[in-house]
């Protein structure tokens, strides 16, 4: 923890340029591609002491998912820029190349071509958007490199590949949680809202099987196609069917919109939703957010002043003086986290060569970071294994313990 928190702290003290929000030092590349400008070296030998140390990033930088992606590039670019100031990767200096995916499963591949044939990438921080990390992982982990996903869904940690981690949360290990706290809330009837993106699918089937197993019914499983934005057919739906608690399994931008259109027709009780819910949908849906719950190992806030945990703090502030701005997307955690192990893993092995990194990841463990002390020694590739429940009330994130406490639960019965 105070490797990283001095890390952080180092660069405060610095007079940072600022790189800009918008992503805006990404130009057009074939196929729809952004590459970050003077980043991309071409043809570049796997990195050596001394020598250039290649990291990729793909990232959803357009379209639907282009905030989150935004998030996460701009938290991959201050890790680089910090640990280059530190010396690099044993004495290696990072150069970034970034592409956008699209959030598109075949746009992911062209990048994932790109960043192996192309870049010749000595590690990838990959897409949060979990279907590209699936479409484009086997291609990485069959080149022998190392590559952390930032997506959630637990289907492509599925795969064996050897060179694929996540230092982020799966969704499948935070889900028995949830299910769980509707045991002991006496809860028998939920309702499903989800997407048809792999991490939604793959949320709402594991949902479904673990409240099936705990004796609790499923009322209906509704879902609605990216874009959309007019949810009531499936809002009346759910709450037609008797449901007493709903269970959205969708991505950030979505949350807000069904959030406010469940109030809007009468449904104020508790909602779980499978990822963080974001504090720019909390700030767009207002009091309607209100009783929506989740199971994440992190918060997003609106001032670095809110949080309390020390390395999280600071990562915020060192974000903040860089961009003049806080991360709306926890998609920024999940991408420094990653860079993160990546350094620890590195350090572990007391090289750069792909192979002695990928096997050092296997061995990190302690490492404290924004989601908590990740542990790869399980042997699974997945960094972290638990997570916190938390709730929104009076538009203000609390433990759903602390709210139990308090009587939520009984005042919405």
């Amino acid at each position: 923890m105070k490797k990283i928190i001095a890390l952080i702290l180092s660069v405060m003290m610095l007079t940072l340029a600022a790189c800009g929000g918008s992503g805006g030092g990404n130009n057009s590349n074939n196929g729809g591609a952004a590459a970050e400008s003077a980043a991309s070296n071409g043809n570049a030998p796997a990195a050596s002491d001394g020598g250039v140390y290649v990291l990729g990033s793909s990232q959803p930088l357009t379209g639907t998912n282009a905030l989150p992606g935004e998030c996460a590039l701009n938290a991959v670019k201050l890790a680089v820029k910090m640990i280059n100031e530190e010396g690099g990767f044993q004495g290696n200096e990072i150069k970034l190349v970034s592409y956008d995916d699209q959030g598109s499963p075949e746009e992911a591949v062209k990048v994932a071509t790109k960043l192996v044939e192309v870049d010749n990438c000595d590690a990838i921080i990959g897409s949060c958007i979990s279907s590209c990390v699936l479409s484009g992982g086997e291609m990485v982990s069959s080149a022998g490199i190392p590559m952390f996903g930032t997506g959630t869904s637990p289907t492509w940690m599925q795969q064996g590949w050897d060179y694929v981690f996540r230092a982020c949360q799966n969704n499948d290990f935070a889900l028995p949680s949830v299910v769980d706290a509707l045991v002991e809330l006496g809860v028998t009837k939920v309702a499903i809202f989800a997407g048809q993106d792999d991490a939604a699918v793959a949320g709402s089937n594991t949902f479904q099987d673990l409240a099936k197993a705990a004796g609790i019914e499923i009322t209906t499983a509704e879902s609605y196609v990216e874009g959309d934005t007019d949810y009531s057919g499936q809002v009346a739906k759910m709450i037609n069917s008797g449901a007493e608690v709903m269970f959205i399994s969708t991505f950030g931008p979505t949350q807000p919109l069904i959030a406010k259109q469940l109030r809007q027709y009468g449904f104020n009780g508790l909602c779980f939703t499978k990822d963080l819910y974001q504090v720019d949908a909390l700030q767009v849906a207002g009091a309607a957010s209100n009783n929506f719950a989740f199971a994440y190992p992190y918060l997003t806030y609106t001032d670095p002043e809110e949080c309390d945990i020390p390395v999280v703090r600071s990562f915020l502030e060192a974000y903040q003086t860089e961009y003049g701005e806080l991360p709306t997307s926890d998609c920024a955690y999940r991408a420094w986290d990653s860079v993160m192990v990546l350094k620890e893993a590195i350090n572990l092995a007391g090289t750069t060569d792909r192979e002695a990194v990928a096997k050092a990841v296997g061995q990190v463990k302690g490492l404290e970071t924004l989601a908590g002390v990740q542990d790869f020694t399980l042997g699974d590739g997945e960094g972290l294994h638990s997570s916190n429940i938390f709730i929104i009330e009076n538009e203000k994130y609390i433990l759903f313990d602390k709210w139990l406490e308090n009587g939520g639960w009984e005042a919405l019965k």
